[in-house]
């Protein structure tokens, strides 16, 4: 067979550079410490790296979400411990002030700490983080209450994505948190002939309407109604303040009825926040477990990777010890 010396420059050149090649690539892995650093040096490995990191990076967002809507949800968990406090406190005056031992100036001294718990449970409802009204709906901007105790805002809800199709609520919007719907009539009978009837909205609205009727349970002495937790705290301070004993005695079912309805809204916000929690726990579970399969599939094996370096600068220095030695024949190499 006969070798052109062209040929014997190509293909020396050839080995020459594949060797500079591999020994460059080896190098720059030990370099990054990746086995893929260009989807050229594995095109499956690299898309399925590519997938990983996709994943991950989804995850990440979805934990910046999950944290975002913790935040929100644990100032609603903590206005309503206040609430709940405020209602424990209004409920202990007006069995004060039913008492008919109480004094009617007794009476009125109560009936002013009735009021501070009123405009303090108005504060609550107009809570404001961050330059936001968290109970005003999607009107953030707005009061949710106005000092008449009429909702401002609107019944938007915020739903967030928190990974897996799950959407968890954000907010709870004032007639939610301030507001109860009987759910059917009901009646107590608060002695001394009289009898407190509890009557839901017909419409099956917001109002509660309250009458106080006789031992013949047919004639009706007093009536009012209610729409929210600030008006039945109005209420009762005015009561107070008039000496209205048995409008006191009816209001203290309607301050055991909102604040259950407000311990069932802040189980439902506990509810959310345990989703919360598992799913912040079972993204990061699956955030780490994809890390390590995206490490098997880009990472080197630095002592392998060192020791194959070792390997291909051996087979350079022969190639070029080869090489040189080819090239530098010449014809009168071959006569001799």
């Amino acid at each position: 067979m006969r070798v052109s010396t062209p040929q014997i420059y190509r293909q020396t050149s050839d080995a020459l550079m594949q060797s500079i090649a591999n020994l460059y690539k080896l190098n720059e892995q030990i370099g990054s410490g990746k086995r893929i650093n260009r989807p050229s040096d594995d095109v499956t490995g690299a898309a399925r790296a590519l997938d990983y990191k996709v994943f991950m990076e989804n995850g990440k967002q979805y934990l910046s979400s999950i944290s975002s809507t913790a935040n929100a949800l644990s100032y609603f968990d903590s206005t309503f411990d206040s609430v709940d406090t405020a209602l424990s406190r209004l409920k202990e005056l007006s069995i004060v002030a039913a008492n008919g031992a109480t004094s009617d100036t007794s009476r009125y001294a109560v009936s002013v700490e009735a009021g501070e718990i009123r405009d303090h449970i108005l504060t609550l409802a107009n809570t404001k983080v961050g330059g936001t009204y968290i109970f005003s709906g999607f009107k953030t901007d707005t009061r949710a209450y106005d000092n008449s105790f009429a909702y401002q805002g609107d019944a938007g809800l915020v739903k967030v994505g928190i990974g897996g199709g799950m959407l968890v609520t954000q907010n709870v919007t004032g007639p939610e948190a301030f507001t109860y719907t009987l759910d059917a009539e009901k009646s107590v009978d608060m002695g001394s002939g009289l009898y407190a009837y509890y009557i839901p909205d017909p419409g099956g609205g917001p109002v509660t309407t309250v009458e106080i009727r006789a031992s013949d349970r047919t004639t009706v002495l007093d009536t009012f109604s209610y729409g929210n937790a600030m008006e039945i705290a109005d209420l009762m301070t005015k009561a107070m303040e008039d000496n209205n004993i048995p409008r006191i005695s009816a209001l203290i079912g309607s301050i055991d009825d909102m604040a259950d309805h407000v311990y069932r809204v802040r189980a439902e916000v506990g509810a959310r926040m345990n989703v919360l929690d598992s799913q912040d726990a079972r993204i990061r579970e699956l955030n780490y477990t994809t890390e390590v399969n995206l490490s098997s599939v880009q990472d080197a094996d630095i002592v392998s990777t060192a020791s194959d370096f070792v390997k291909a600068n051996s087979v350079l220095s022969a190639v070029q010890l080869s090489t040189v030695r080819i090239l530098s024949q010449s014809l009168l190499d071959f006569l001799r």
